[in-house]
């Protein structure tokens, strides 16, 4: 999961701002990953790991209204944040979550149900999208 919502941070970054930047954050966020997965394992602390989850729930959607798209159909990001971010809270959620639709579905369960969406709502954009050409006026 976390592997997953660093990526999309990445590609965000890639699209929005600069590739070199992007690849270079999808390395540095990926070696974090494996840096509080060894500190979690080995010194039982969980800050690092949790600080990198929550980094990509500020990072994107400030992304989103920070920096211009550079290409079309750009509003599937917003769409593909929500399904983001959902899938967060419902992971948080989890208990209530799965007490409220009386026992039925957890809410970790939906959230890695929202993150498959996530994917999904991406490909589709991927699909319609162009480079967005700036006109002389």
């Amino acid at each position: 999961m976390m592997i997953s919502s660093s990526s999309l941070l990445s590609i965000l970054v890639i699209e929005r701002v600069d590739e070199r930047v992007g690849l270079s954050c999808l390395v540095s966020l990926l070696s974090l990953i494996l840096v509080s997965s060894a500190c979690e394992r080995v010194l039982d602390d969980m800050r690092l790991w949790v600080i990198l989850n929550f980094v990509p729930c500020i990072a994107i959607p400030a992304m989103l209204f920070l920096f211009p798209p550079k290409y079309t159909h750009s509003r599937f990001w917003f769409l593909a944040t929500g399904l983001y971010l959902l899938a967060r809270f419902e992971g948080l959620a989890d208990r209530k979550v799965y007490s409220v639709n009386r026992y039925f579905i957890s809410g970790h369960s939906l959230e890695h149900l929202c993150f498959a969406l996530v994917t999904v709502m991406l490909t589709v954009m991927l699909t319609f999208r162009n480079i967005k050409i700036a006109r002389d006026s």
